[in-house]
């Protein structure tokens, strides 16, 4: 042991990790060391605010100051102490008083949440919940019992502890109303206060937990070969195969039973004590946890009421105690009551004068409270994790006859774990620090703390959860020690398939390029080393959790092909089940990661392919396959992969998808199914961009008709919002036909009104507006223009008057400069230069980004010069055009792009006459050489060129004949040419393509 020693102070990842974590003596244990090197109990509690606060960067942070630093910083004075039953506000109150001594009972019950795709549960760890209750905070005089079966629950014994003081911090559970004690309970809280005198347990006391500055899992306990199930009051004791209903019902059962039976009379025999606590703790909640603590009080109160069966409290029932809380997926409140239970537990070891011999604290409670704070989450549970490890270890070096505490394998391995469930920054590196530091003391000679791989994989998914850079790399890092280390004997260490699940994670979630390739390659290497020898590597052996994970990287990879291989793996999925292999069957998760994969690929007939895809589920699920069925994330990827396809009629088949699921909810109820505005508005989008013009229009609104009438009939999920009218009047605005504009302004007032009227889902806003100015743009009618500019102004009047909702914008103004380009009017190339250059001084004078002028607003101006239509505009249209391209080219943050040059070459073959030959020319090879310059050559240039200027002037300018394609030009002249061809060539996964044809794994 001297050996291992040494080996801790060389860095558990305390502080940053240099010399020794120093462990003062004192009243308490340490908190954080402040500036002069005290220890400041108010580094990361308040007890005036209530709250945590900041870690600072591990133990050395400095201190806060103050009158609270000042008061906890006094010297201890045990019986005043005592008098005041003052304990650090952030343990959340201490157990105090005599006998089963009174103390603050529990957070409010809140069950664990499940994670519904969260990281596989590691071996002999359990993945834990976030809980959904809180602490209770209260004062004055209240008491609580457990529920009890059958009869009036009213009649609850108040044998557990009568409530706290009301110190800030000090938790109880939340009371009914009918939980109120009757006259029998009454009479024994009376018998058992006045049968129990309180010894001063606080005169002498030095707590056995450092105290709180900052903020995996105990060996779950199991009945003892004594309290085998017996059947008292004739009710059984469930076996395990049975039901929960069924096993609570024993348990409340077991409650009223103790309720009955008299303080003092209480028999092991008849109520088997470990069975029942177990059984509580078992039902992972908060109640259980309450429940475990109530049998707890009651053996106190037979031992102190000498019980002749030989009743009495062990470390055993209070480890479970704090396991139950561990498990209890109650947070921080049910940690605190974790740590005040075993701050109570030596408390009575201490002072009892051997009279409490059986609560000796063990490693193993020691260990159930860092398990505590492993899981509940909180941003400080790591720290405080890692405090209480190098509180343990300070006990170790200790020794002496009083305890034998002695950081294990385990105690470590939950400090990590309380590391990889935080997700916080550094959290990974902090969690390898602790890693090699008990490969250090390992080596050392302290064999109890050996990694094995357990320990390597909590590393690994502490990286898998860190999203930072390189720790993909990391993971993969330790695997491969793993694998070479076990191919050197040591057999303790051998990677399995929750290994390969956390690397090939860490490289889903990583985003590093080629990062689905590797977690690709990872997953078929482990499927070849268990089919080299399925015996050795039946550990290895794949599962459907490790081809999701593969499958989810490759939907989220930009890589060419990646949602045709992340299909091949569904496929090779397939075959392995049907060859036989039950834990590897595609489900839910594994279709909706393909579907996704489609839908983001953006290639031609992706959308097609997904929609195909969950037509194939749901056959499977029609004829019986339970897994696969389709829930509202499967139809959501296949609407949003047809609404963003722009293929022909996928507006009609994304609204199919859309009635199927509105169908599944009315036929099968549940939320599995349940469709939202936004798969609504989805549809209704797909519909407006469509192409397919005044039809989908009108089939926009009868959509949105539709949504109005399930709202009404109280599917408050399906909702039109002002979303949902802009989407109806984009699809007026891009109908092309006459009314389009008018029906689109209609829409507009109509939204308003409602607005008006008190409806503020619906109110209109920027896009609204922007919407509609854009639909006058395109009709190109007489006073379109004209009216275009009159809802900028009414926009630009209500902002003024202060409604940020309709603040007008750069597309605002370019939309009414394209509404002048169309519109063909005299002076039109005037008026858009006017609006420009308003906007130009606006933004000067404000600064604003929303309104700076861009390469589309200048576009838009040198469009309307193009195609001025009247003679007398002619002249000062062109100078207009130059002087706009002039501006643009001038600017260092926006210069022209490829349409800027294809208008200009416009502007010169329009408004330069034939007859002045030369001069076109010039301004053509200007503008020609720029375009090559900037590398925005494409073919439409090209063919713009070609008009300008006659076929010797083009082969001057080009090299090149007239048929001449941009392709055959120097790259250099395209390079910022966007290509939107899709590269064809072998989509195929070859790890996978031929899997599952011939295994014998």
């Amino acid at each position: 042991m001297g050996g291992a020693a040494g080996g801790l102070g060389r860095g558990l990842g305390l502080g940053h990790g240099h010399g020794r974590a120093e462990v003062p003596t004192g009243p308490y244990p340490p908190s954080f060391p402040t500036a002069d090197g005290r220890h400041d109990p108010s580094s990361l509690y308040s007890a005036a605010e209530g709250t945590y606060g900041d870690d600072g960067g591990g133990l050395e942070s400095t201190a806060t100051g103050g009158a609270l630093a000042s008061l906890l910083q006094t010297p201890f004075n045990a019986a005043a102490h005592a008098r005041q039953r003052k304990y650090p506000p952030i343990l959340g109150g201490a157990p105090v008083g005599a006998g089963y001594e009174g103390y603050e009972n529990t957070v409010a019950s809140g069950n664990a949440a499940g994670n519904a795709m969260g990281y596989p549960t590691f071996q002999g760890m359990d993945s834990g919940g976030n809980g959904s209750g809180g602490a209770i905070i209260h004062g004055g005089n209240r008491s609580s019992g457990p529920p009890r079966s059958g009869g009036d629950r009213s009649n609850v014994s108040t044998a557990t502890a009568p409530s706290s003081s009301g110190l800030a911090g000090e938790i109880s559970p939340a009371l009914s109303a009918t939980d109120k004690p009757n006259a029998k309970s009454k009479s024994r809280a009376r018998t058992n206060a006045n049968s129990n005198p309180a010894p001063d347990a606080n005169a002498h006391y030095q707590p056995i937990l450092p105290k709180r500055t900052l903020l995996s899992e105990p060996t779950s306990p199991t009945p003892s070969s004594e309290d085998d199930a017996r059947q008292p009051h004739g009710v059984s004791a469930p076996a395990p195969h049975d039901s929960q209903a069924k096993k609570r019902e024993w348990l409340l059962s077991m409650n009223q039973a103790l309720d009955d039976t008299p303080i003092g009379r209480l028999d092991p025999n008849v109520l088997p004590l470990s069975t029942i606590m177990n059984g509580w703790a078992k039902q992972k909640s908060s109640e259980g946890a309450r429940m475990v603590e109530h049998w707890l009080d009651r053996v106190h109160n037979e031992y102190n009421s000498e019980n002749p069966h030989g009743v009495h409290p062990t470390a055993r029932m209070y480890t479970m105690a704090v396991d139950a809380w561990a498990k209890s997926g109650g947070g921080a409140p049910a940690a605190r009551r974790a740590e005040a239970l075993l701050e109570r537990m030596d408390r009575l070891y201490r002072a009892g004068g051997g009279r409490h011999e059986a609560l000796k604290p063990t490693t193993g409670i020691f260990n159930a409270v860092i398990n505590a704070w492993a899981r509940s989450r909180e941003k400080v549970a790591p720290a405080r994790a890692e405090q209480i490890l190098a509180w343990m270890e300070k006990l170790r070096e200790q020794g002496g006859e009083d305890l034998d505490i002695s950081p294990d394998k385990y105690t470590f391995n939950t400090v990590i774990h309380a590391y990889a469930k935080s997700g916080a920054k550094e959290a990974a590196t902090k969690a390898h620090r602790i890693l090699e530091n008990m490969i250090q003391m390992y080596r050392e000679g302290n064999s109890s703390v050996k990694p094995d791989t357990i320990t390597y994989n909590v590393v690994i998914n502490a990286y898998a959860k860190s999203g930072t850079k390189g720790a993909a790399q990391q993971a993969e890092n330790l695997l491969q020690s793993m694998h070479l280390m076990y191919d050197q004997g040591d057999l303790s260490v051998k990677p399995n398939v929750v290994t390969y699940g956390a690397v090939i994670d860490a490289f889903a979630k990583s985003m590093d390029r080629n990062a689905a390739g590797r977690a690709d390659a990872l997953l078929a290497n482990m499927v070849q080393l268990h089919q080299s020898d399925p015996v050795r590597h039946a550990d290895l052996r794949p599962n459907t959790y490790v081809f999701n994970t593969v499958i989810n990287a490759w939907a989220k990879s930009k890589e060419r092909g990646a949602a045709a291989k992340a299909e091949e793996m569904l496929v090779a999925m397939d075959r392995l089940h049907a060859s036989g292999f039950p834990g590897l069957k595609p489900d839910a998760f594994t279709y909706t990661a393909v579907i996704d994969a489609y839908a983001k690929s953006g290639y031609r007939g992706a959308a097609s392919r997904a929609d195909l895809l969950l037509d194939q589920m749901e056959a499977k699920y029609a004829a019986g396959d339970v897994d696969l069925k389709p829930n509202t994330f499967t139809y959501n990827a296949v609407i949003n992969a047809l609404a963003k396809s722009g293929e022909h009629g996928a507006a009609a088949r994304a609204e199919r998808v859309l009635h199927n699921m509105v169908n599944r909810l009315r036929t099968n109820g549940g939320n599995d199914v349940k469709p939202t505005t936004i798969n609504f508005n989805t549809v209704l989008d797909a519909w407006a961009k469509s192409g397919e013009g005044e039809a989908a229009a009108e089939r926009a609104e009868a959509i949105l008709e539709w949504m109005d009438r399930l709202n009404k009939a109280g599917n408050s999920d399906v909702k039109p919002d002002t979303i949902t009218f802009n989407a109806v009047i984009d699809a007026w605005a891009r109908s092309g036909c006459k009314r389009g504009p008018q029906r689109a302004e209609q829409i507009l007032n109509h939204m308003d009104e409602l607005y008006q009227g008190g409806n503020m889902d619906v109110k209109p806003d920027t896009y609204t507006y922007n919407t509609l100015i854009n639909a006058l743009a395109k009709s190109g009618d007489g006073g379109a223009a004209s009216r275009a500019e009159e809802i900028l102004v009414i926009m630009e009047a209500r902002f003024q008057a202060g409604d940020k909702s309709f603040k007008p914008n750069t597309r605002s103004h370019t939309s009414v400069i394209d509404a002048w380009a169309k519109s063909g009017e005299q002076g039109a190339a005037l008026r858009a230069e006017q609006i420009l250059e308003n906007l130009k001084a606006l933004y000067e004078r404000t600064g604003d980004p929303e309104i700076k002028p861009n390469v589309y607003t200048a576009n838009a101006v040198m469009n309307a010069c193009a195609f001025s239509k009247h003679e007398e505009d002619r002249d000062e249209a062109l100078a207009m055009a130059f002087r706009t391209f002039e501006w643009l080219d001038s600017q260092k943050d926006i210069k022209p792009d490829a349409y800027t040059f294809t208008i200009m070459l416009s502007v010169c073959t329009n408004l330069i006459p034939k007859e002045e030959s030369a001069v076109r020319f010039e301004h053509a090879k200007i503008l020609f050489q720029k375009c090559c310059d900037s590398g925005h050559v494409n073919d439409h240039v090209l063919w713009k060129l070609k008009i300008a200027v006659n076929e010797m002037e083009y082969h001057k300018l080009v090299g090149y004949g007239v048929e001449t394609k941009a392709a055959d030009l120097p790259a250099s002249w395209s390079r910022l040419v966007s290509n939107n061809k899709k590269s064809g060539g072998d989509n195929r996964n070859n790890n996978w393509s031929r899997r599952g044809k011939k295994h014998s794994m």
